[in-house]
């Protein structure tokens, strides 16, 4: 039996190595006619007029798509002897290979993540598009040369759009441990909510090591399926042995609700989730390595003790003395000696101020009166202390950082909203929902986004709708209307968003100097 190469199933490409195989094969292939470097991916085997229909959805969507956090596709061959498509090569890998040689990540990487995959899911679900197969798998990475990841969504094999919502198709397909509830209770009814269900499994994973319910041998189907619809994740009913994930408790909790309808599936609400948990992390972290110093601590700190002068009466010559150690105690000078000492302290300061200060100096070398006898110049040691003295203020500057960070912090939990007001018709519809946003701190912020979800009679969500508040001032209470609604006999409201009326850095400089 003859064997065909693989350069004649792609014309103008050259096939340079193997990168994956799973219900398709990928290939790393270098276009000839621009030398870029590119992935094929192809089905080899099992071409039946399903997985057909399924490679076509894939390859219209992913077309119809440019966004910096979905891989991109070059081009789509469906007429060829292998259906195939190319993509372009992400040489990082993929986030499964990143967690099976690393394990959990660190907190800024899957920060990172899930704010990308935000973004990613704010340019797909508006279409219709519901991926349904989130998973490290098809979730890729690209090293930056600051040496933070970029992270690109991948295959859209067993996507479908929500027309199609009526058939099982792709059901078979996905990966469990990553499914949502209602992908196995309700299949015909998946919809966007289950890309952030998925997504929750990934950063639980990311942060912990492990996913929430894993599938082994030893548990059947059915076993595992009960835990995904019944049973909270682990980590959220007990204490973590790191405390500094903490924060990002609620995020998860918001992401893995069994109920699609209560879950968290708005992209804007997830990014500012994902800020507050970043933030919260940070402050964590940062009191528990190193603790603020106390107001006297940063008085002595910018203050230095003086270093006294010590006069040689025989050779008319001012040097300096030694400052006794810190640790020396201090023996307490009663009676007649304090007036002495301090008179003395008073003589040998002005003998000193004149010598060292007020009298010209001629050289390197100072000459005191019209003896042969030289003093160094002691430059040398005030720029130690000027060093020393450095130190101590960028130790204060850092504490001061610091508690502007906490302040900011506190502003953005300190942040109300509530309604005042609203009115239902008689047939239905919302209208005239006065927000109130309260700010009871003394930080400015230039914009708060608060989401506003109007509900229909029988509980469904009908739409969400943001309403923005400009220049929130310190201590300030603004009022805004929201678009009236044609349905509903309920809302909800939640802040989703902040923006400080200058970045954090420049607050914190703008701070320091007053």
């Amino acid at each position: 039996m003859s064997t065909i190469r693989f350069d004649t199933r792609f014309p103008g490409y050259e096939v340079l190595s193997e990168l994956g195989r799973s219900n398709a094969r990928i290939l790393k292939a270098r276009h000839l006619a621009t030398g870029d470097l590119v992935a094929i991916k192809h089905f080899a085997l099992n071409t039946d007029a399903e997985t057909l229909r399924r490679f076509e959805r894939e390859s219209a969507i992913m077309t119809s798509i440019v966004h910096p956090n979905i891989v991109k596709v070059r081009e789509v061959q469906l007429e060829a002897e292998l259906p195939y498509i190319v993509m372009e090569l992400i040489e990082g890998g993929s986030l499964k290979q990143l967690i099976d040689s690393q394990g959990a990540q660190d907190v800024s990487t899957v920060s990172r993540l899930g704010l990308q995959m935000a973004s990613a899911f704010k340019a797909i679900h508006p279409q219709g598009i519901v991926h349904r197969d989130i998973k490290p798998e098809n979730i890729l990475y690209r090293p930056l040369p600051s040496g933070e990841l970029h992270f690109l969504l991948t295959d859209f094999g067993v996507a479908r759009l929500h027309e199609q919502s009526t058939t099982l198709t792709g059901q078979s397909l996905m990966t469990y441990e990553y499914a949502s509830p209602e992908q196995f209770n309700d299949p015909r009814n998946v919809g966007t909510a289950t890309d952030y269900y998925s997504l929750g499994v990934v950063l639980y994973e990311c942060l912990h090591g492990s996913v929430p319910f894993a599938l082994d041998d030893h548990s059947g189907i059915v076993t595992f399926m009960n835990k995904v619809l019944n049973e909270a994740p682990p980590a959220l009913t007990i204490s973590s042995n790191d405390q500094t994930l903490s924060p990002f408790t609620d995020l998860l909790r918001g992401l893995l609700q069994k109920k699609a309808t209560e879950r968290l599936s708005d992209p804007d609400e997830l990014t500012w989730l994902l800020k507050q948990a970043e933030l919260a992390h940070l402050q964590t972290n940062r009191t528990s390595f190193s603790r603020p110093a106390s107001s006297a601590s940063i008085k002595l700190a910018i203050t230095p003790e003086p270093v006294p002068k010590a006069v040689d009466v025989a050779n008319n010559t001012v040097a300096e003395a030694k400052p006794l150690p810190r640790s020396a105690p201090r023996r307490p000078i009663s009676g007649g000696l304090k007036w002495a000492a301090l008179a003395l302290a008073i003589f040998l300061g002005i003998v000193g101020l004149y010598y060292v200060v007020l009298k010209p100096k001629s050289s390197s070398r100072t000459t005191i009166s019209d003896t042969s006898t030289t003093i160094p110049d002691t430059s040398g040691g005030s720029n130690n202390n000027e060093e020393t003295i450095r130190r101590q203020q960028e130790e204060v500057e850092a504490v001061r950082q610091e508690q502007l960070r906490l302040e900011a912090l506190a502003a953005v939990k300190g942040l109300t909203v509530k309604v005042n007001d609203y009115r239902v018709g008689l047939f239905g519809g919302i209208k005239n929902v006065q927000l109130q946003l309260t700010n009871p701190s003394q930080i400015t912020f230039s914009s708060v986004g608060v989401k506003v979800n109007y509900y229909k009679e029988n509980g469904g969500l009908y739409k969400s709708e943001k309403v923005n508040f400009s220049n929130v001032g310190p201590n300030s209470s603004l009022i805004e209307t929201a678009p009236n609604s044609d349905r509903g006999t309920k809302v909800t409201y939640k802040i989703v968003e902040h923006q400080f009326a200058q970045p954090l850095d420049s607050l914190m400089a703008a701070d320091s100097t007053q």
